[in-house]
């Protein structure tokens, strides 16, 4: 088990070091626990391990809402991320957030038009109906986050991701009202620190790296500025993008997403990846392994990292949108050694 002050120490080696790139997948549910992705995943890699273990705390990963505080499955979820840290693992863990206004006419929870100016100054009033729904989701996943870090596991706490995008509820525009104009960023910047004074000063947890990861502006129409809702340097640890490819090159042309994380002075990390457009997943593997698979990626990061683009690690989605085990020729791009699986990063915590 590392300290957080340890792993902040390796995420900056891996970000300095052009020679490699942390590798993480990140587990997709609810049915599958952290094991059954180790599992697929070392099947697609001879062996291997991630080096890094990605979580969504709610509908698209672990849905802790429904499964329960301190029931045998969270115990159970609770013991394998344990185990995978005790092996010099790298825990990173985000929450697609369900919205307050429950939305039945969208496909999930964390989907669905919010509301205006009146609906935020509800959602961030101490007591109001609508912050004590979010609140009970904000409590359940800080009772999570407090039972590992008790346990000695630092996690790389990613909230609000993609927030400049029109994805989700929490974002600057609300998702499935395109004609919206954009919220004013300043109500996502009190959002997330009303979350950071909850997890830092309200609950104690010391055991939390903050990410701030926008998504990258040149992946998907309508994304506005990386820095919409940046909340500035003290409540961030770290910094991402998450980045679906479709003409390879979008964090760096013709926006410059990354550029703009870089200038942060912080350590940068891909967040989410994986392919989109025409190089979106098939339901043939083989047919996706034709036109992106992870010898491609591996091509695609050795490229960027030549260009002098520093990533610490990339995190893909442990199904869809680009898993290992999905798209094929993974041991192929795992032996090549760019990527760093678990047995790679121990080594770094001894340099």
């Amino acid at each position: 088990m590392y300290t957080k002050e340890q792993i902040m120490s390796v995420l900056e080696k891996a970000y300095e070091d052009s020679r490699f790139i942390l590798l993480g997948e990140q587990l997709i549910g609810p049915k599958d626990l952290p094991n059954d992705m180790f599992g697929r995943f070392s099947e697609a890699t001879g062996g291997r391990k991630p080096a890094i273990l990605g979580l969504d705390l709610a509908c698209y990963g672990l849905d802790l809402m429904n499964v329960g505080i301190n029931t045998e499955r969270w115990k159970l979820i609770i013991d394998q991320v344990t185990a995978f840290a005790e092996e010099g693992g790298i825990v990173t863990a985000s929450s697609h957030f369900a919205n307050p206004i429950p939305r039945p006419d969208v496909t999930a929870p964390c989907r669905g038009a919010f509301g205006g100016l009146d609906a935020w100054e509800d959602l961030l009033t101490e007591g109001t109906e609508m912050n004590k729904i979010f609140k009970e989701e904000l409590l359940t996943d800080g009772e999570f986050l407090r039972q590992l870090g008790e346990r000695g596991v630092t996690v790389l706490w990613r909230p609000l991701h993609e927030a400049n995008s029109g994805s989700f509820w929490y974002c600057g525009r609300a998702h499935g009202e395109p004609g919206l104009t954009w919220m004013d960023g300043n109500n996502l910047k009190r959002l997330w620190k009303y979350i950071n004074n909850l997890y830092v000063n309200e609950m104690g947890l010391t055991n939390l790296v903050w990410v701030y990861a926008p998504n990258n502006q040149g992946t998907w129409s309508g994304n506005c500025d990386v820095n919409y809702y940046y909340p500035g340097d003290e409540y961030v640890d770290m910094v991402g993008l998450d980045w679906y490819t479709r003409s390879k090159q979008e964090i760096i042309v013709p926006k410059h997403s990354y550029d703009k994380m870089m200038g942060k002075g912080k350590v940068c990390a891909m967040t989410e990846f994986g392919p989109a457009g025409d190089l979106a997943m098939r339901e043939d593997h083989e047919a996706q392994e034709k036109v992106f698979n992870a010898v491609d990626m591996l091509n695609l990061y050795k490229d960027l990292s030549k260009r002098g683009l520093k990533i610490a690690y990339v995190l893909t989605w442990h199904e869809n949108f680009g898993a290992i085990h999905s798209i094929g020729r993974g041991k192929e791009a795992l032996d090549d050694g760019f990527f760093y699986d678990l047995e790679r990063l121990k080594a770094i915590y001894s340099k």
